[in-house]
């Protein structure tokens, strides 16, 4: 009786050929000697493409010169018990990063052309230059804060290659607020909002653009609808922060909750240095505290939640995203990544390394790698949902 290890290659290329996640290969190579040694040429070389059914890292900019010179970047899987792998990446090198549904947003800071690229097959969506959009001017020294600003990127649906005549690409460029489709010419203004930006959300159910602001003031916008322009945001509600003993909101995030909520997900710093010679205006710092409320977009109530459940929050530079926890991802975790990134360009010894993982249970803090992995050149760390590239 023929055995599985007896399996002859043909059979075995056929079946990892129709394997379509990198955890799926993975453990296909490990099944046995005969396996691994049969199917080794096609699969090893065709694995590092495929994506991981659970959110991966990428990776500031390497320093060794292999890296450098191949225009590699690392990316760090937290299945297979935080996996390590190098993919050629050269549309992001030196590139400003924001990421969202598993795509970056890749900035070119001398000419502000902006496009969609999926860093495992390398698909490219050209967008309108940053400067293409409408009623913004400003002079010499605003143009330097907007150079390093791109902050956050959302789309209104997972995949920007499709034919949805509703699929819209927005983002957060310094102070401004702008969206566009593949096709366009020119970015569309969003206005009506107060005070700094912290963070932007689509949510699916409600098919609507949700902002949270200074305080935790949160707009809502309706980008898809085009007989509705000029675009202008309007207030839905200001987080009650004297009710839950916050006498002001550091940093927010704000993603979709259920169909009918949003959470916002509060992040307070502490610095251990700052105002002085040598580190100017900031100095080093570290994450110390999150907090998590809920707001009822039917209701209108707010609550604080303890506990995220069975779930785990991915938060930075990338559109803020919640998962099922499992063996490989904690439940009840905040997944985080250094996104202060105009203090930690005057660090002397670098930035990006505030990243970890935040135990609401405890409040515990769990270091992800060593923060030298993290020190950016260009782009800090961030997250890729990388569940979204199929």
């Amino acid at each position: 009786m023929t055995t599985w290890s007896d399996l002859l290659p043909e059979i075995l290329n056929n079946i990892s050929g129709k394997l379509d996640f990198y955890e799926d290969s993975v453990n296909f190579l490990c099944v046995c000697t005969s396996w691994k040694s049969s199917s080794a040429t096609t699969t090893k070389h065709s694995i590092q493409h495929l994506p991981s059914r659970l959110p991966m890292l990428m990776l500031a900019e390497s320093n060794t010169d292999e890296d450098d010179e191949h225009e590699l970047r690392r990316f760090l899987l937290l299945s297979n018990g935080g996996t390590m792998r190098k993919l050629p990446l050269p549309e992001a090198q030196r590139q400003r990063c924001v990421s969202t549904h598993g795509w970056l947003l890749t900035t070119v800071e001398q000419e502000f052309y902006t496009k969609l690229v999926n860093p495992l097959t390398r698909a490219q969506v050209d967008l309108p230059r940053l400067y293409m959009i409408e009623e913004l001017y400003f002079d010499q020294d605003e143009w330097m804060y907007y150079l390093f600003s791109m902050r956050k990127v959302v789309f209104t649906s997972p995949n920007p290659l499709s034919s949805d005549p509703s699929f819209r690409v927005i983002i957060v460029w310094g102070r401004t607020i702008g969206f566009c489709q593949p096709g366009d010419v020119s970015w569309t203004r969003i206005k009506g909002w107060e005070g700094h930006l912290f963070d932007i959300s689509y949510h699916g159910a409600r098919k609507r653009l949700y902002v949270v602001a200074t305080m935790g003031a949160i707009y809502e916008c309706d980008v898809t609808n085009d007989v509705l322009c000029p675009k202008a945001l309007s207030r839905v509600t200001t987080f009650p922060g004297e009710e839950f003993g916050c006498s002001c909101v550091p940093w927010a995030y704000l993603l979709e909750w259920g169909c009918d909520s949003l959470l916002m997900v509060t992040r307070e710093r502490y610095y251990f240095k700052k105002h002085d010679d040598e580190y100017g205006r900031y100095g080093p710092y570290r994450t110390s505290r999150f907090q998590c409320f809920v707001f009822g977009l039917d209701d209108g109530k707010w609550s604080k939640i303890a506990s995220l459940g069975g779930k785990a929050v991915f938060i930075g530079f990338n559109s803020s995203f919640a998962i099922d926890g499992g063996e490989a991802v904690k439940p009840n975790c905040i997944y985080f990544t250094d996104d202060l990134y105009e203090p930690y360009r005057g660090l002397p010894e670098g930035g990006g390394g505030d990243v970890g993982i935040y135990h609401m249970f405890n409040g515990r803090i769990e270091t992800l790698f060593e923060s030298q992995e993290s020190v950016f050149r260009s782009s800090p760390p961030l997250w890729l949902q990388t569940s979204t590239f199929l």
